[in-house]
């Protein structure tokens, strides 16, 4: 009888040993405040001015333009082209200049330029 019960008071004791050690090691995982949430907002988009292309041979290889606030990543293309990733010239980042020759549109065959913008 007695051997019976030192086993189940060990089983016992080793449960809460077990449960004790889980407990602290989460009590001591600490996360940083966050915020998140949902919300509504106006999307009102940029201003492209002072638009100018560089051209060589018939084909418009480059173009460089202002918006009228600072943007993280610029993306232009002309027509249905690729959208290229361009680089900005000044801080605050307004200026910009993309290398287009991949494009391989001729000056006469431009329809359009598409200008992609992310604050």
């Amino acid at each position: 009888m007695f051997k019976k019960s030192s086993r189940v008071l060990l089983v016992t004791l080793l449960l809460f040993v077990l449960a004790g050690s889980t407990y602290a090691f989460a009590a001591k995982n600490t996360v940083d405040d966050t915020y998140a949430g949902d919300g509504t907002g106006t999307i009102s988009g940029y201003d492209v001015t002072n638009i100018r292309y560089s051209t060589s041979l018939g084909y418009i290889t480059g173009v460089s333009f202002t918006l009228n606030a600072g943007a993280n990543v610029v993306q232009a293309g002309l027509n249905s082209s690729d959208l290229v990733t361009c680089t900005a010239a000044t801080v605050p980042n307004t200026n910009w200049s993309c290398n287009l020759s991949s494009a391989n549109v001729e000056v006469f065959d431009a329809e359009s330029l598409r200008v992609v913008a992310v604050q």
